[in-house]
């Protein structure tokens, strides 16, 4: 029998273990039931995240390399198109997908040169968010061009709407993972462990859950920061200054992020800012009791400060050390928190949110 499914291409950067990655990653493997699936990557990288065989990988070039003037960088991005062009005719896609700034752009262009609808999906903090000028740029003239933008919360859409005509923007939630859900157990959380995940960089402030972690000293308790990035020496100094090695530990590159949600007792996000915080959405999944500060964007969406975790300052040491002294002595605001944090997150289970991108889709694909 003659295959019909319609062809959708998602196009990245690389397949990491960023949040836009897992994000594409769990559609993909959702989607693949009512569409052929490919993704187009700029460059040539093993998925982090585990892959349906019948999804199609396909990158432009083997390898990147980082231009070193604006002419290296047109260059690169015009071959990129051509790249992507030609993988959708080869393909035969119907709608591209792009995720990330760079990508949306590029997708954008290859997309109109090919006669095609695209969604372009932002990530990021539009306030915050370091894209180079160039990008800045092209953003403002290619965006409007796309046939629908997708963002995570309605804040992030108040300021696109003064740039994009409403009726092409999107809220649709990250989906958690299938896999995570059903990799989550109902026992007892006993080990003393606070956990938080993400990038070690100056934006994530883990020193904060650190420093507070010091000036409590929890008999019995550990931390585990599970993350990789530029600020990884400077946190072990910070853990030695405090002669904590043998209670904060820092864990890079991890596959089965499961493992650590399950025995944790209590999750920590002190992020300056996101766009939507993915670590946040699954640990409160697996029923952690949150502290979490309230960084635009996404928190907010997420926790009903008081009801279903904590939402604190951002940058505020002082808070922050207070909050997790209460929730470590109180087991009884412990279980109330992770009762009504597994709640909040049926929303975003992955069948729901799949849901709402084949439905956006289809409402593309003539």
């Amino acid at each position: 029998m003659e295959n019909t499914k319609n062809k959708i291409g998602f196009v990245i950067g690389k397949l990491s273990s960023g949040g836009a990655e897992r994000v594409i990653s769990t559609l993909s493997n959702e989607l693949i039931e009512r569409f052929d699936v490919t993704i187009i990557t700029f460059t040539e990288s093993a998925p982090f995240y585990a892959l349906d065989e019948r999804i199609k990988v396909i990158s432009c070039q083997n390898l990147v390399e980082q231009p070193s003037s604006i002419f290296d960088s047109l260059k690169l991005n015009y071959i990129l198109v051509k790249r992507i062009s030609e993988i959708t005719k080869k393909e035969g896609i119907n709608i591209l997908i792009g995720f990330i700034t760079s990508a949306n752009i590029l997708t954008t262009i290859a997309a109109k040169l090919n006669r095609l609808p695209c969604i372009i999906s932002e990530r990021n903090n539009p306030l915050v968010e370091e894209v180079p000028k160039l990008w800045v740029l092209l953003r403002r003239f290619v965006y409007p061009l796309a046939n629908s933008l997708v963002l995570q919360t309605k804040g992030v859409k108040k300021i696109y709407e003064k740039k994009i005509r409403p009726h092409k923007i999107t809220i649709l939630p990250n989906p958690i993972a299938s896999e995570l859900s059903q990799l989550r157990t109902n026992q007892t959380k006993y080990k003393k462990i606070i956990l938080t995940v993400g990038r070690l960089d100056k934006n994530k402030c883990h020193d904060e859950l650190i420093t507070a972690f010091n000036t409590i000293k929890p008999e019995g308790w550990k931390v585990k920061i599970i993350g990789e990035g530029a600020k990884k020496q400077d946190l072990k100094t910070l853990i030695e200054s405090y002669n904590l090695d043998h209670k904060i530990e820092i864990i890079s590159k991890v596959k089965d992020i499961h493992k650590y949600y399950n025995e944790a007792s209590i999750f920590v996000f002190t992020s300056k800012t996101e766009g939507f915080p993915n670590a946040l959405l699954e640990a409160m999944h697996y029923g952690l009791p949150c502290i979490s500060t309230d960084c635009n964007f996404g928190p907010s969406d997420l926790i009903d400060n008081g009801v279903n975790g904590f939402l604190i300052p951002v940058n505020d040491q002082s808070e922050l050390t207070d909050k997790l002294s209460h929730l470590i002595k109180d087991k009884k605001l412990q279980n109330k928190f992770s009762v009504k944090a597994k709640e909040t997150t049926e929303n975003y289970i992955s069948d729901k949110v799949v849901a709402q991108w084949e439905s956006l889709i289809n409402a593309h694909i003539k």
